[in-house]
């Protein structure tokens, strides 16, 4: 298995939980992937192709909402809102049960129509230290090491997984792959009856609370790779945020993030070609997706690698 992200943590907890012997290589501990980074939660985002993704977003959504009923995981159920300026396109509407239209005279304005949908949260800071000792207390071996090439993985194991995000556009000469630049603001809680999506713009802005603040979004900028945080977006996305939520205004900044989106025009999820008949599975490219798409999108993977055993 290459890489420790949550697709990577994902994947491998569900490949060992059907009998393999996995071992999870990494130049980065997991807490210094972008996955430590992001915003958390359920909503496609930044994936293609449709189809797929709500596929595997279904199995998804019914996984977190398993583990939200189970302490300690960090993941729970929060009602989002989401605003449109027409009609909604909700093409996933079938991964997410108990959608809600809200009648015209509870939208917020300017908007022309809303929904309200309970999804999972994932708490980044609780969650993904979690999934980590899942994952160990299954005798998944953690390698700290960066992988130049393919042929290093497969001197060591005749089934490689390669789950390596945007280090694939490297790894395996993929230049469909592009970094999409997403900046966050972290504020000190302040009370919000629910999340909130606004996907009307081209920059999408978003609030998700957990239990260490407010986070709120964002940034998606195409082709953009730094890691650097700039004011300017900082400002943007309060400025925004604050008209819909005033008491935002005076709660303080605990911290801004930066991550890079692993985006590719669709997410690649197949067997990969080796003449020498080792099995080789991608798993990359999700977008904003990986806690969305992660528990599918490992199924599908022991799926593979079960038919070809």
């Amino acid at each position: 298995m290459l890489g420790a992200g949550v697709i990577g943590l994902t994947t491998a907890f569900r490949l060992r939980e059907r009998g393999l012997s996995v071992a999870i290589w990494s130049r980065d501990d997991t807490l210094q992937t972008t996955s430590a980074l992001a915003g958390a939660i359920w909503y496609p985002f930044l994936a293609q192709p449709r189809d797929r993704v709500l596929a595997w977003s279904k199995a998804t959504f019914a996984e977190l909402q398993r583990l939200a009923k189970q302490p300690g995981t960090g993941v729970h159920m929060h009602p989002v809102v989401e605003v449109f300026d027409g009609e909604p396109d909700l093409w996933w509407r079938d991964a997410a049960p108990s959608i809600e239209r809200l009648a015209a005279a509870d939208v917020p304005p300017p908007h022309r129509s809303a929904i309200r949908v309970d999804v999972p949260v994932c708490e980044v800071p609780v969650y993904l230290p979690w999934l980590r000792e899942q994952v160990r207390a299954l005798g998944v071996a953690f390698v700290t090491r960066e992988v130049a090439s393919l042929d290093e993985a497969f001197a060591a194991a005749d089934v490689v997984v390669n789950c390596t995000g945007l280090g694939a556009a490297a790894l395996c000469g993929d230049d469909q792959l592009v970094p999409v630049r997403g900046q966050l603001v972290v504020k000190q809680r302040v009370p919000l009856a629910h999340a909130w999506i606004d996907d009307t713009t081209p920059i999408p802005r978003y609030l998700v609370p957990r239990a260490d603040g407010i986070v709120c979004g964002g940034t998606a900028q195409h082709g953009d790779g730094s890691l650097e945080p700039r004011d300017e977006d900082s400002r943007d996305i309060v400025a925004a945020l604050t008209g819909p939520f005033p008491q935002l205004a005076d709660a303080a900044v605990q911290k801004v993030t930066v991550g890079l989106r692993p985006y590719r025009s669709t997410v690649r999820l197949e067997r990969g070609e080796r003449p020498d008949g080792g099995l080789l599975v991608h798993n990359y490219g999700h977008g904003g997706s990986g806690y969305t798409m992660a528990w599918g999108c490992a199924d599908e993977v022991c799926a593979l690698v079960s038919a070809a055993r």
